[in-house]
């Protein structure tokens, strides 16, 4: 039975590897906005699938059903982080970015409290899987008036005056000649370099540190160990408050108030701090948060609530507080900002897999990492954290208030690639100015 619970649950990031795997050529064919909506069509689907469950009494339509909710999760987490990424002036681009997460986290929050007091029953529990469908029902009404990526319209799709309108659009100014200038700019670099595939993205040794970085950022949402944080934080909470189940609800909403406050600041902070500090920062509060919640979980008596336990209840809502200011958020801006229009949407779409296969492997295991280790399984977490914190610090770049062109260059003026190495593309960049967009 643990088998089959594990491996249902853990098919939502089967779906969601092979969704992050269609979302390139989606958004390529289709254009940001197109594929955002048709995607929907598998939400949909798959909000049926779980409302019908119930009444045709199979398990099999809930397994579906979380294939096919993971397969639309996997594009649309590859594809609104480069949407928004093309469509955001770079004074805005981290604020816009933390959007779809304080909304993800409101979502959470959401279903949290739909779970445990309104539809909390025998009866109910398949209209709570199914309301994924309504957002998008309404994702669906919305969404179309709104213009498709201008950097997409402008160099993919050749439409020059559609991409002026669009930048007119999202910029709030009529004057976007200095913008259209620096996505051409950009494009002609980019066509110095040979044509992107798959081959070439891992074979190119200019694309091989981005990618690196790309795919242990993304990797780190997984890996920090928050799963568990949210598992012990219900025995910790129980601990705490034995056989009172309405205190313990109102703790567990508590932990996704936690994350939407904080992914809610992070809109705020984002552009002012940078992406750098914050995810360093961030990961190393993470690794000495999971080792004192070793400690204090091995010091705590089991029996009842004692100062370690309220020890490890402050660092469990510590660590979901840095996740969310930290990896939960940050991964999913720089990864994109870290590529221009040509590999961009290959690239995010390769490392949104490496996050959904990370979140298959810890959701697969760690029922029986858990049996296995106990509390000590945070040691594990606390080293990968200290990896992930060293790995920022060396390799890590800032790109805050840059141009897409401008953080490529990064990569060149740190010495890591000739000439030769770039296929002819030289170290000459020219630097865009923030002129029209103060």
């Amino acid at each position: 039975m643990d088998w089959l619970w594990a491996t249902t649950v853990a098919l939502f990031a089967v779906g969601g590897a092979f969704g992050a795997l269609a979302a390139p050529p989606i958004c390529d064919i289709l254009g940001r906005k197109y594929g955002l909506l048709l995607v929907n069509v598998f939400s949909i689907s798959g909000a049926l699938m779980f409302g019908g469950s119930k009444f045709a009494n199979s398990f099999e339509l809930v397994v579906m059903g979380r294939i096919v909710i993971g397969f639309y999760c996997g594009i649309t987490m590859a594809a609104v982080p480069l949407f928004i990424s093309e469509i955001s002036p770079k004074k805005y681009r981290g604020a816009l970015g933390c959007a779809p997460k304080f909304l993800l986290s409101i979502g959470i929050l959401m279903s949290q409290g739909l779970g445990i007091f309104v539809l909390n029953t025998d009866d109910t529990w398949h209209y709570l899987l199914a309301v994924t469908g309504l957002f998008s029902v309404i994702h669906l009404i919305m969404f179309p008036p709104c213009p498709d990526s201008p950097r997409w319209l402008l160099i993919t799709a050749k439409k020059p005056t559609a991409a002026k309108k669009a930048l007119q659009t999202y910029y709030g100014v009529d004057d976007v000649t200095w913008a259209m200038e620096e996505i051409l700019h950009e494009h002609k670099e980019e066509m110095k370099e040979e044509r992107v595939t798959l081959k070439s993205l891992f074979s190119n040794k200019l694309y091989r540190q981005p990618l690196l970085i790309s795919f242990t950022v993304m990797s780190s949402v997984q890996l920090c160990g928050l799963p568990a944080l949210y598992q012990y934080a219900i025995y910790v909470f129980g601990m705490i408050w034995p056989n009172d189940t309405k205190t313990i609800n109102y703790a567990i909403l508590g932990t996704g108030l936690a994350e939407a406050v904080s992914s809610f600041t992070n809109i705020f902070i984002i552009d002012r701090v940078g992406r750098r500090p914050l995810l360093l920062y961030t990961c190393a509060c993470m690794a000495v948060l999971n080792g004192i919640i070793t400690l204090s979980l091995n010091l705590s008596n089991p029996n009842h609530a004692d100062g370690w336990t309220y020890v490890s209840l402050i660092c469990i809502y510590c660590s979901i507080v840095a996740f969310s200011l930290g990896p939960g958020n940050v991964s999913y801006i720089l990864t994109p900002e870290l590529w221009t229009q040509g590999p961009r949407p290959l690239a995010v779409g390769l490392a949104v897999q490496v996050q959904w296969w990370s979140n298959f492997l810890v959701t697969l295991i760690f029922p029986f990492l858990q049996t296995a280790m106990d509390a000590y399984m945070f040691l594990l977490f606390m080293a990968i954290m200290v990896y992930y914190t060293v790995f920022v610090y060396f390799l890590v770049p800032e790109t805050k208030m840059k141009s897409f062109e401008e953080i490529v260059a990064q990569f060149r003026l740190r010495g890591k690639y000739t000439e030769k190495d770039n296929h002819g593309v030289t170290d000459d960049k020219t630097e865009m100015g923030d002129v029209g967009q103060n």
